[in-house]
């Protein structure tokens, strides 16, 4: 059974929606679709002008899966893609926007996160090579690195995540601190019925960490899977959340944590 990348969600506070809308359409040059008030509350789709939507989504009491909670951000990002460093660090710059020292990641790009609309952090990395396609936007969409995962030993969490979540081992190099894993595109596998893979990178941290970040990566699993991999996961050791929503009349998710405290979202939905 693989779980496949499926892009995520920025959390943000239900008064501060509409708000937190406006923020990341003018500040990142993204389009809003549609804003609506579903079954598991407000959302948003924000469309990125070269790959992707992003759902805005209001945090909730009713469901444990979208509290707030009082862990930090954590060690987990869902990664977007910028076109050029300079231009995007000194619009931040200008207008306030706080943002840490670039790190060089594993395939050579450079990657920094930013603090958003009510500091949820973002990671972004630089692709070069298509510099100035999508000039009035900041953050172009998803691209070649999908998410960038800490955890104290890389060997174990490789085994881990090919066991739990179907992810497979493309290498791992213990010197630099790294471990490229992949996952299909659960948007290439369900709507245009061809296989792509994401990248996964794990990195090697000190200290494990839960976190609970406002801007939260998603796995897929259809529909008629999701019980089956809610029971797995208890099987093979883990503890997942309450089921938030239900997968068979709409949407459902739940998350669970790896041995290092990273959170994994899981999702579900029935298509149109």
């Amino acid at each position: 059974m693989m779980f496949r990348w499926d892009g995520g969600f920025i959390m943000v506070s239900w008064d501060g929606f509409d708000e937190g809308v406006n923020w990341y359409t003018n500040h990142l040059g993204w389009e809003c679709l549609d804003k609506v008030i579903s079954q598991v509350g407000k959302k948003a789709f924000l469309k990125m002008p070269k790959s992707g939507v992003v759902t805005l989504k209001s945090f909730e009491s009713d469901y444990e899966h979208f509290q707030k909670g009082d862990e930090g951000e954590g060690n987990v990002r869902l990664c977007f893609e910028i076109e050029d460093l300079q231009k995007t660090t000194e619009y931040f710059t200008q207008n306030n926007i706080s943002y840490t020292e670039p790190v060089t990641l594993q395939n050579g790009m450079k990657s920094f996160d930013f603090y958003g609309y009510e500091n949820a952090r973002l990671t972004v990395y630089e692709n070069p090579q298509k510099t100035d396609l999508f000039p009035n936007s900041l953050v172009v969409g998803f691209g070649e690195v999908n998410s960038r995962i800490g955890v104290t030993d890389l060997d174990k969490a490789v085994e881990w995540y090919t066991k739990n979540l179907g992810f497979i081992k493309v290498s791992v190099d213990n010197e630099l601190g790294f471990a490229r894993l992949q996952t299909e595109d659960a948007y290439h596998k369900m709507v245009l019925n061809e296989t792509l893979l994401d990248n996964i990178f794990l990195e090697k941290v000190e200290k494990s960490v839960k976190g609970n970040p406002s801007v939260r990566t998603y796995f897929d699993i259809r529909p008629d899977e999701f019980f089956d991999a809610y029971n797995m996961l208890i099987k093979n050791g883990t503890t997942p959340s309450q089921i938030a929503g239900n997968p068979m009349k709409g949407w459902g998710g739940f998350h669970f944590f790896d041995p290092d405290g990273n959170r994994i979202n899981v999702w579900s939905y029935q298509m149109m």
